[in-house]
Order: C-alpha cells, then sequence, then structure tokens
C-alpha cells in the first residue's frame, strides 16, 4: 500500500472518506450497486478486511445496505442517516426540544413564504379537509394526528425538499423528548381553540396568498405551543431533580 495517500489518516479513516465521497457526490447513486470489497481493496490499495469493516460502518450509519449472496447497495434513506446524527449530536451537547422547536419556527416560516406563492390548489383543498375534520367532536389524541398532518402537509405546499426533510425528522425527535406531546396540548379546549382559529388563519393566507396574515397566524400558533412546551419541559425538570 502507498501510505502518503492516507495523509496521517487511519486506513479505515481513509477508507471511509473514499467510499463515502463516491455516494456523497454522486458517483454511486441511489440503488447503485458498490464495487465489491477485492475490487474496492485493489482499487484503495488496502486490505479487503479494511473495506469490510467500512462497509459495516457505512450499513450503520444508513448509506449502504449489505444483502447477504448479492453484495453491497446505495441505499442513502436520508430521514435515518439525519436522525441518527442528529440525535448523536443532541446528546453530546445536551440540547433539548426547547431549541429544536425554536428551528421548527424558523423553518415553518420559510414554508409558508413558500407555499403562499407555489401551492397547488390540490394541496389547498386537501389542508382545507384536514381542518373541516377538525372542527368535528374528535377526542385530542385524534384532533393531534390530525393537527401533524396539516403542519406536514403545509410544509409539502412549499415544495422544498430539505424543507420537508426536516419537517419529519424534527416531529420525530419531538415524539421521542415528549410523549404525546400535541396530544396533552390540545386536551386543553381553550388551547385547542386558539389552535383552531390559527390554522384556519393560515389556511386563508394561503388561500389569498397574504404573507402578513399567516405570519400572524403563525406568531399566535407558536406563541401557544411555546408556553406548553415551557411548562412540559419545567415539569420534566422538577421530576428530575426529585427522583436525584
Amino acid at each position: 500500500m502507498d501510505h502518503s495517500r492516507l495523509d496521517g489518516k487511519k486506513t479505515y479513516e481513509y477508507v471511509f472518506d473514499y467510499c463515502s465521497e463516491k455516494i456523497l457526490s454522486g458517483e454511486l447513486r441511489l440503488n447503485d450497486k458498490i464495487p465489491t470489497e477485492r475490487e474496492l481493496a485493489e482499487e484503495m490499495g488496502v486490505s479487503r478486511n479494511s473495506v469490510r469493516e467500512v462497509m459495516h460502518m457505512l450499513e450503520i450509519t444508513g448509506l449502504i445496505e449489505c444483502q447477504q449472496g448479492s453484495g453491497n447497495y446505495v441505499r442513502c434513506d436520508p430521514m435515518e442517516y439525519m436522525m441518527k446524527s442528529v440525535n448523536m449530536v443532541m446528546k453530546l451537547m445536551q440540547i433539548d426540544y426547547v431549541e429544536i422547536f425554536h428551528i421548527r419556527i424558523g423553518y415553518e416560516y420559510a414554508a409558508i413564504r413558500l407555499a403562499i406563492e407555489v401551492a397547488e390548489q390540490e394541496e389547498l383543498e386537501e389542508m382545507k379537509e384536514i381542518l373541516l375534520k377538525m372542527d368535528q367532536p374528535m377526542s385530542s389524541k385524534e384532533s393531534a394526528k390530525l393537527d401533524v398532518e396539516f403542519h406536514h402537509k403545509l410544509v409539502s405546499a412549499s415544495h422544498n425538499r430539505m424543507l420537508i426533510l426536516y419537517n419529519s425528522m424534527l416531529d420525530n425527535l419531538m415524539d421521542q423528548f415528549i410523549e404525546n406531546f400535541r396530544t396533552k396540548i390540545l386536551m386543553n379546549k381553550m388551547r385547542a381553540e386558539m389552535l383552531r382559529r390559527s390554522h384556519w388563519a393560515i389556511y386563508h393566507a394561503l388561500i389569498n396568498k397574504d404573507l402578513e396574515m399567516a405570519i400572524r397566524a403563525f406568531d399566535k400558533h407558536f406563541r401557544v405551543v411555546g408556553d406548553q412546551l415551557d411548562k412540559l419541559m419545567k415539569n420534566r425538570k422538577e421530576q428530575s431533580e426529585n427522583e436525584d
């Protein structure tokens, strides 16, 4: 092996960077079959064991799928890959949901700005149908599911793939930190009514392409959610201190 190519890296780091770059650069695309361990080992001038170790690491990150008897394939599941990465960062930096909530505020404001310009009539009709369902008598749990669906439709209407990806990812993170978060918010009739009105205001803002109306509606919506989040996080902290 020509050790000058390692540039101070350990062998497995060199192999990992080499293989990752092929995937992330687009040289290897989704569902492409990856060269065999022997071929990669010869190409890089490393041992097959080093390649095998890195294939296992890439499988764990979600970048590839190893099919026994068939080979390795690029399967980069963006959600799984980002969830694992963000989860690790959150644990290392001790980031709580309040900080994630602030990110959510930012990307939903960005989503509504785009949706006002590009949302299609069919998407608007789907949002209206969700809101009409939410107006019917139902449990807070059922209403919470529709709330999630409405916000997903809203972000999807931005037609921005990164916003859509972050929306799904942060919703999953929220569920990990606060069980049944939306359900708890909607159990209070006054909060539920405020959110119901803000949802309709957001919808009408989209219909009328009125950005100012949309911003005002979002301000009210996030104020209700933020206040409840603060209470939940405070309760979690007190419970943790009592357990200690």
